[in-house]
């Protein structure tokens, strides 16, 4: 049984035809969720100590069901945000725990049944927007942005206790209150939700008072659960929001559960010691970007939404003027067939970036794009082989991707296709440099963003006021930084501090071709032997060449010939392809930064010369292998302090650049991030290095 087979079975399970007595405790259930979100409103307003900055309250949640109470939240923080200024308006931050699959399909299906998509209901709005996140039912988590950046919601799909214990431990905004549905009381439920290891590590990302909300009547497991909430240091309430079952520990035994909390979080932090993570600064200075193209328009929008300045020092004229100048770029998650933690990180991407473009777009913000999929196939033995083993690999979601035969690929490309392959049908096109623009426009509405244009950062330094930019003049600094994000895409190696990060960068020439003949019928994105678009204002984009470490970035003639072929390589007993036409030698230079690993980099700066200091000291030291591989594990490695690195995205830094981005913004605000700790680690600019010390083997 496939995924959406699971997932329908079990919509027609918990979702079906109800009786009245379901019916009636739906309603009741539903209206227990919204006593306590008016509860923990309430509680913060009164409670709050300033009026003058944005208040961020951070929720946690066991089970989603009917979605219901997703809708009813955001109902109640825009109603509350209402009657406020934008800096005095609250923001929430929820994270749900579920061990059911669910996707957009889901949600359409329950909500129709129970009238939420009627435009008179109350909820109508709420649902749409919901709706347009296009949830998917993949591992991990999914962050979803509602109600004008003031509502995030992380899903965490899969067992609850795997996702919970490779959650970071947020530096400062912990989860203040938990909302139980009520079915995750139930038998079959209890031990995934409530056993004492998922608690515990649901008290690690918790405040050391945080209450627990069970959403449901008075039952015998209800007062078994609420006794070990209270064991591992959790207040309960009933569903009256009286103290009936607040904790009667005493505060000795209250001081035992926090210290086991604390423990376990140094467990965690020691088992990913090496790889330290970016840390808040608790100040109004604004954090300095270099660059100007995706990451670094990403990250401004990202802190903007936490309410967190800052400066971006962009050496053109103007916006994504680098790799990110293409008309068009492919936007589609990389699947292998293992589905392993890079595929994985690439759907959490994937869906992330495709909602921050869309959110801008529902803004106001012209970006050209187009939600028209992305069809995926081989073009010769080898590369149908690898896709074959793809599409067999894994059960994937039907909104992740889904196989197509020849007819089917034809059919969604209105061209002819003699080959069968993989569609992903959420993907598509968005012009790079206009989302950029987009993201900075945005950000700029949201919090003090200023953008230096025409200013060419050569050399960074630290000094005791932080770190110094230096442009045109060697020796006067033009500004001075406590913390600094390098994010300046093929130029991110120009620094003495990032000049040893392995990566290395890729020329790509794409060919900008008229729109004619059949060609012009392309509906789709196709990827093959290189990529072709759709038209946009009567232009495709084909491409791109790869050639690395490339010695200039003027027009090639030799790129531009292949360009024209790389579809006729791919489906050459099709006509179409004839109708691609380069001959006007209109096409576009930018240089990519690729990792060998395929990961972005993301993190805290490597200092390199440190790390090798230290391994030299290994090199001359007579301790066995083994104690040298449990130093490295156990000890972070050397880094400069407030300086970071975001880059690396390849050729798909559409897909993967947004979220990067919204990671490093969510540590440097102190915030729960989006990647879990071991694809944080796969991020770290010190990966290729502690990879080989990890197992005991030589850096050189």
């Amino acid at each position: 049984m496939n995924k959406t087979t699971s997932i329908s079975a079990y919509n027609n399970k918990q979702h079906g035809h109800k009786s009245q007595l379901q019916e009636r405790n739906d309603a009741n259930n539903h209206q227990l969720i919204k006593q306590y979100i008016d509860t923990v409103l309430q509680t913060h307003d009164v409670n709050s100590q300033s009026k003058t900055s944005n208040k961020l309250i951070t929720l946690g949640q066991l089970g989603l069901s009917d979605g219901h109470e997703l809708l009813l939240l955001q109902a109640a923080l825009q109603h509350k945000n209402k009657s406020l200024s934008c800096q005095q308006q609250y923001r929430v931050h929820l994270i749900v725990l579920t061990t059911n699959p669910i996707n957009k399909q889901h949600l359409k299906q329950i909500w129709t049944q129970q009238g939420l998509l009627a435009p008179s209901h109350p909820l109508f709005a709420y649902t749409n927007a919901l709706l347009k996140t296009e949830l998917a039912a993949i591992k991990g988590c999914q962050r979803l942005t509602l109600n004008n950046t003031k509502l995030i919601i992380d899903v965490y799909c899969g067992k609850p206790l795997e996702q919970l214990k490779l959650i970071a431990t947020p530096a400062t905004q912990a989860v203040e209150h938990w909302l139980a549905l009520a079915h995750t009381c139930q038998t079959e439920s209890l031990d995934h939700y409530f056993n004492p290891a998922v608690l515990w590590q649901c008290g690690r990302l918790s405040s050391n008072n945080a209450s627990v909300y069970i959403a449901a009547e008075e039952s015998a497991n209800i007062i078994a659960v609420n006794k070990q909430l209270q064991h591992c240091g959790f207040v309960t309430h009933n569903n009256k929001h009286t103290n009936k079952h607040t904790n009667k520990h005493t505060n000795n035994e209250d001081e035992i559960a926090i210290a086991e909390r604390k423990a376990l979080t140094q467990h965690i932090k020691q088992q990913f010691a090496y790889n330290p993570i970016a840390h808040s600064i608790n100040n109004d200075q604004p954090i300095a970007i270099i660059g100007g193209g995706i990451a670094a328009a990403s990250l401004a929008l990202s802190l903007a939404q936490r309410g967190k300045s800052s400066i971006i020092y962009c050496k053109d004229n103007q916006l994504g003027q680098g790799a990110s100048g293409n008309k068009q770029g492919a936007v589609y998650p990389l699947l292998t067939p293992e589905n392993g933690q890079l595929s994985q990180f690439f759907q959490q991407a994937f869906l992330f970036s495709r909602r921050q473009v869309q959110s801008l777009v529902d803004d106001g913000f012209h970006i050209g794009h187009q939600w028209c999929g992305v069809l995926h196939t081989g073009f010769d033995e080898r590369s149908e082989t690898r896709l074959t083993k793809i599409i067999n690999g894994q059960q994937w979601p039907q909104e992740i991707a889904t196989a197509v035969t020849a007819q089917q690929a034809s059919d969604i490309a209105r061209v002819t296709i003699d080959k069968s392959g993989f569609y992903y049908p959420l993907g598509g096109w968005v012009c790079p440099f206009e989302f950029a623009q987009a993201a900075i426009s945005k950000a700029q509405t949201l919090a003090n963003v200023k953008v230096v244009y025409n200013s060419q950062i050569n050399r960074i330094e630290s000094g005791p006021q932080g770190w110094q930019l230096f442009s045109d003049n060697p020796t006067l600094a033009i500004a001075t930084h406590q913390q600094i994000v390098v994010a300046s895409g093929a130029q991110l190696t120009d620094y003495a501090q990032t000049k040893q990060l392995q990566i290395s960068g890729f020329r790509g020439q794409v060919s900008h071709i008229p729109a004619q003949g059949e060609l012009a019928q392309l509906s789709t994105v196709i990827c093959a032997n290189g990529y072709l678009t759709p038209q946009h204002n009567q232009v495709h984009c084909v491409g791109a060449s790869y050639v690395k470490d490339p010695t200039h970035l003027d027009f090639c003639p030799q790129e531009q010939h292949e360009n024209s072929l790389k579809m006729k390589q791919s489906f050459p007993n099709s006509n179409w392809p004839n109708d691609i036409d380069v001959s006007n030698n209109d096409a576009r230079v930018g240089v990519r930064m690729v990792s060998r690993d395929h990961f972005p980099v993301m993190g805290c700066a490597t200092d390199v010369e440190a790390l090798f200091d230290r391994y030299a000291v290994q090199q001359q030291s007579k301790n066995k292998p083994s104690d040298w591989q449990h130093y490295w594990q156990t000890t972070p490695a050397p880094i400069y302090d407030g300086l970071y690195v975001l880059g690396g995205l390849g050729s798909r830094g559409l897909s993967s650049g947004p979220l990067v981005a919204e990671c490093l913004a969510a540590n440097l605000c102190g915030e729960l991030s989006p990647l879990n700790l071991e694809l944080q680690a796969l991020l770290s600019p010190n990966r290729m290095w502690l990879r080989k010390l990890l197992k005991g083997k030589a850096l050189m």
